[in-house]
């Protein structure tokens, strides 16, 4: 719609008498050719191959793409084009992998006609209403050397790491893990595989079995409801990619205290944020400014957290300290799941439940009057960044309360509260 200007501008030039209208619209007018014919040359050169494709619970369809975008930041987004979908569409979606990856991976939630029409050319499945889709599997695998890492191939794996050979040598997710990650599959081209196999999902053992154990490869024949499907590589479609573009995010590593509010999908950002801080920790703790960060996550479906499952187990078990994950989760609790009353002090939440994935959850909305209370007690007298994403509705109460004690605060103790948001 908002390309109906042109029609405009041309009955403008066309209207009779007006003769001077090319004085005051071919300046503007030669800025936006000249930005249009310079998206086109960029995506053309950023035409990405997919290496995976992986649907995950609630609707939400995770996409693996080999970079070909250049200096892009943690908490930036892309626009994306799927001409099987659409020739003329470009599609923003923020990228949820970090800089330091070697694989751009975006999130997206089916929310309108072109996520659902994506994401069905690009295999998935959701039966129904995808809000309520359980399954959780890979899709496609183009066999890329940059695809998903091997298992069982006795070297050590981390699910964070793409690529095996970056996997540091001290990390001890993986076969002793209490967890497997969605991505630990057998590569097209790997010797632990025949010609003609395929290997069944990882993923779908329950949390208590066999921990960290793969099924066995097997054939097409063989396969059974809730394996993994991979596809031909031909069967994938071309993706464009236009960017990055700035977002607010882009600052949030510059502060010693950063707080990282989010609602459903709108955690792309801060799991960008997160798995960038992951590998700078990795590479050189020193260089990371932030001294501590508080995740503060809510969500409706139950199994929302496996979305980013990988990223929240490896931080709880690799003992980031300084990283607090705090999840809220705001629909209705499964009979089976049983809160308890939150430990005595505890400021984030009242009662808590253990999720699906090992770690605890609060029951009920945050309060965030109470958590930037508690946070500017507990680091006085510093800046402390906040980033936001998610609905407006949301967003108003986080930040009006960001703004009272910003206020209360800054003239008693010299704690200043910046608040910057995304709304999604």
């Amino acid at each position: 719609m908002h390309h109906l200007f042109v029609v405009f501008v041309v009955f403008l030039f066309l209207h009779h008498g007006n003769r001077t209208a090319y004085k005051y619209l071919s300046g503007p007018l030669a800025l936006y050719l000249v930005d249009r014919l310079y998206r086109i040359i960029r995506s053309i050169f950023g035409r990405s191959p997919i290496c995976a494709v992986i649907q995950h619970p609630s609707g939400v369809v995770e996409v693996q793409l080999e970079k070909r975008i250049l200096g892009h930041k943690a908490g930036q987004y892309v626009k994306i084009n799927c001409p099987d979908v659409s020739r003329t569409q470009w599609h923003p979606l923020t990228i949820s992998s970090a800089p330091e990856e070697k694989l751009l991976t975006l999130h997206f939630r089916l929310v309108g006609g072109w996520t659902h029409d994506f994401a069905k050319r690009l295999g998935c499945t959701f039966d129904g209403d995808p809000r309520s889709s359980v399954v959780q599997h890979l899709v496609a695998d183009n066999g890329s050397p940059l695809g998903l890492a091997s298992v069982g191939l006795g070297i050590p794996y981390h699910p964070l790491h793409h690529d095996i050979a970056t996997v540091p040598k001290h990390a001890h997710v993986g076969s002793g893990s209490s967890y497997v990650s969605v991505d630990m599959v057998v590569r097209k081209n790997s010797s632990q595989m025949d010609s003609g196999n395929l290997v069944s999902k990882a993923c779908a053992t329950e949390p208590g079995d066999a921990k960290g154990a793969s099924k066995a490869p097997v054939t097409l024949s063989e396969m059974s409801h809730g394996d993994v499907y991979i596809k031909a590589g031909a069967e994938l479609p071309v993706i464009y990619v236009d960017g990055p573009y700035s977002a607010p995010s882009e600052r949030f590593l510059d502060y010693n205290v950063g707080i990282l509010i989010a609602a459903g999908i709108g955690v792309t950002p801060a799991a960008a944020i997160l798995r960038s801080v992951y590998f700078q920790w990795l590479s050189d703790r020193e260089s990371i400014k932030a001294k501590k960060i508080y995740l503060i996550w809510t969500y409706r479906d139950i199994y929302t957290l496996e979305w980013f499952k990988d990223l929240l187990v490896a931080l709880q078990e690799e003992g980031f300290g300084f990283i607090e994950i705090h999840t809220y989760f705001t629909g209705k609790l499964p009979k089976l799941c049983c809160p308890q009353p939150s430990s005595s002090g505890d400021l984030f939440g009242k009662q808590t439940f253990s999720t699906s994935i090992g770690t605890m959850s609060y029951v009920g909305r945050p309060d965030f009057d109470c958590i930037f209370k508690a946070i500017a007690i507990k680091h006085p007298g510093v800046s402390i960044g906040t980033l936001f994403s998610g609905p407006k509705p949301m967003l108003r109460t986080a930040r009006r309360s960001a703004r009272k004690w910003n206020r209360k605060f800054g003239k008693k103790t010299g704690t200043s509260i910046e608040f910057y948001s995304e709304k999604f």
